[in-house]
């Protein structure tokens, strides 16, 4: 767009040039067409040097987005600026050291054995894999006030179901408590919202009520978002004068519908980052997918997952 109108602008410039030629003899009206001819020619390179710094910025989001799976903040991570980020500005403290699961509980799951999740008390993976009976909403729900009770945070990234329902599962009286420790990255609106002003409303509402919402659109903003999340409870700790990091669990809901937008591949690639990076800062994710899930998906995120529980409809059992 703005080379059209650098285009139009240098089109009409040319236009008024040929004008001036005519108007030798009208002195004042070739003055006033040469300096509108002079005006146009630097709008035109304005414009044009504006379309191309656009151009250049769109490229770098694109190599930020697709190779370092960074929407935003991608510059500090490039040299020279990265060097001079790590060594002079960046302190690793808060990233080293989290305080530890003294009394670690994840009861999560009726029937199955606490016991069993002991293997990620110090930073894991689950796979969750439900079958299309199966109400997992509310075991969601269970899960992050269990985990806020615990004094951990959460992030909630939600791309087949709208924020909105999550939010309605607790209660006023939990909410002031959940709320402060509890991020939701909605990938849901923005692909499936469309202008429907009752769900903004509906979010808004919750705002209101202390919920916070970071939304994307692709795997490269989850990545950014989660990265904000991550420089919000940053605060809560400097609030609490205590730089160690608070635990952190993370909830990834049905994030194969976001493969529709995107592809498998990068499905993948996105999987076998947040859940090596998280287990790696102490974390634990949680992955929920449907048994549907297509087949070489499903077997690979098996692979990577340090736990595999399969719930059906009746029944919860340990495949992994």
């Amino acid at each position: 767009m703005l080379q059209l109108l650098a285009m139009v602008s240098c089109s009409v410039a040319l236009l008024f040039g040929e004008i001036i030629t005519d108007l030798n003899n009208l002195k004042v009206i070739a003055s006033i067409v040469s300096r509108l001819y002079n005006l146009l020619i630097y709008i035109f390179l304005l414009l044009y040097l504006c379309s191309w710094l656009h151009l250049c910025k769109v490229f770098y989001t694109m190599f930020g987005s697709l190779y370092h799976m960074r929407k935003k903040r991608f510059l500090k991570y490039t040299k020279p600026v990265g060097w001079i980020y790590e060594r002079f500005f960046h302190k690793a403290f808060y990233e080293k050291n989290y305080r530890p699961r003294n009394a670690f509980k994840l009861s999560l799951f009726d029937g199955i054995d606490v016991t069993v999740f002991q293997k990620i008390k110090m930073g894991g993976t689950i796979l969750l894999l439900y079958d299309d009976m199966f109400d997992y909403s509310k075991l969601i729900a269970k899960f992050i006030k269990n985990t806020i009770a615990a004094g951990e945070t959460v992030d909630y990234i939600t791309t087949y179901k709208s924020p909105v329902e999550l939010c309605r599962l607790f209660s006023d009286s939990e909410i002031p408590t959940v709320s402060k420790r509890l991020s939701i990255i909605d990938c849901f609106t923005p692909h499936y919202g469309f202008d429907d002003k009752v769900v903004k409303y509906a979010m808004h509402d919750f705002e209101q009520k202390g919920f916070v919402f970071y939304s994307a659109s692709s795997f490269a903003e989850v990545h950014t978002a989660a990265n904000n999340s991550w420089y919000r409870f940053r605060k809560v700790c400097k609030n609490e004068e205590n730089l160690f990091r608070i635990p952190h669990r993370t909830v990834y809901d049905t994030l194969s519908s976001l493969i529709s937008f995107s592809s498998e591949e990068l499905y993948l690639l996105f999987l076998r980052h947040v859940a090596s990076s998280e287990k790696s800062y102490g974390m634990i994710s949680i992955i929920t997918e449907p048994q549907s899930l297509k087949a070489e998906l499903k077997n690979d995120l098996i692979r990577m997952a340090d736990i595999v529980l399969e719930c059906k409809q009746t029944d919860l059992t340990i495949l992994k």
